[in-house]
């Protein structure tokens, strides 16, 4: 599509589309070892024609994974590339939570196997970006060193041309030097980085993602100061954000991973849409803007990284890819913070990174 605009990815060293596709939801209702992964009504013809959709409005990137629908994202993606071909696109895969009958998802063997596969349902020679989609490798980090390896070798081998990693949801640097809980994930994640040294990481960011002071350094500053580059997941929430706060809490089955996840539960709802009238009260209740202004709203914080979006069809595809219009203003960046993030101790100088606006 004339317009769509692209950036340029550290660690992968290509131009991508701003927008990309993120398969996850396309792949259904699934479960992996009793725990449910997947979403509720997804009809695989009308999840091709999204991807189809996105194509046309042109998407170079599509971001999949072994795990999502037990392989069935991996081979509708797989049916795009044969009918359309794989030039000027960068395809990304995932492996760490399908462990078969091996003894470890992370084991050596079991990765290869699913790398293959994944190949296979792809029906591809090679990926961009793969990436280690759990921070769980075994007791005592026994998977860890090997996973590196193989890693290496498929990037050495030209079978992949990044190797990428998940980041952690909440992240500063600083963190690391306290004693609690975030001190200890903190540290944790920055060991995994340190010996798995990723191109790629992924993020969740959007409206609802905590600030950071300008004495923080967040995952995207790290990611920048290291050479890495960032995809953004969950820009709209996993869909919260276009929630129309007057409609009944949504009812899940077992295969969907929204059943468990405490964000969907009716009591956080209930804070979550009190915000979203208010948001609605301001820019008005038509779901293009809403999108507009949670995507403005993550790209300009993040000038360098691009966004996975998610959808089931291609009416959500087209309305994610044509919606985003002109760049938030600094005032709806500060409505937005006050109405998201409000201080309750009145002090407002500690705003700024999150407040910073960059134009594309």
């Amino acid at each position: 599509m004339p317009g769509m605009q692209r950036r340029f990815l550290r660690g992968l060293d290509a131009e991508v589309s701003l927008l990309g596709a993120g398969c996850w939801t396309v792949g259904g209702p699934a479960t992996n070892r009793g725990v449910p992964i997947g979403w509720d009504h997804v009809d695989p013809e009308q999840a091709y024609d999204g991807l189809v959709r996105a194509r046309e409005l042109g998407v170079t990137l599509f971001d999949t994974a072994d795990v999502y629908g037990c392989v069935q994202s991996e081979r509708l993606l797989g049916r795009l590339l044969r009918e359309t071909g794989r030039t000027g696109l960068v395809i990304s895969s995932k492996v760490g939570y399908f462990a078969g009958t091996a003894r470890h998802p992370y084991a050596p063997d079991q990765m290869r196997r699913q790398f293959a596969t994944t190949l296979d349902n792809l029906g591809t020679d090679h990926l961009d970006i793969y990436f280690l989609h759990s921070s769980d490798f075994g007791e005592n980090d026994q998977y860890l060193a090997g996973a590196v390896e193989v890693m290496g070798e498929l990037r050495e081998q030209g079978l992949i041309r990044a190797i990428g990693t998940r980041g952690p949801h909440a992240f500063a640097e600083q963190w690391a030097t306290g004693d609690d809980a975030r001190a200890a994930t903190t540290t944790r994640w920055s060991h995994l980085f340190d010996q798995i040294r990723p191109n790629v990481v992924t993020v969740r960011y959007n409206l609802l993602s905590p600030l950071y002071t300008s004495r923080e350094t967040d995952i995207f500053a790290f990611a920048r100061r290291h050479l890495v580059g960032v995809l953004i997941k969950q820009a709209l929430g996993q869909g919260l954000l276009l929630r129309d706060p007057a409609s009944p809490p949504p009812v899940f089955s077992p295969a969907d991973h929204r059943c468990r996840d405490p964000r969907f539960q009716p009591t956080v709802l209930a804070a979550l849409d009190r915000m979203l009238a208010a948001l609605r009260d301001w820019f008005g209740t038509d779901p293009t803007e809403l999108a507009r202004i949670a995507l403005r709203y993550v790209l300009q914080h993040a000038p360098d990284a691009a966004v996975l979006a998610g959808f089931r069809d291609a009416n959500q595809i087209t309305t994610t890819l044509t919606c985003l219009g002109n760049p938030l203003g600094q005032d709806e960046i500060d409505q937005i913070i006050e109405l998201f993030h409000p201080r309750t101790d009145g002090n407002t100088d500690e705003r700024t990174p999150a407040r910073a606006v960059h134009r594309d």
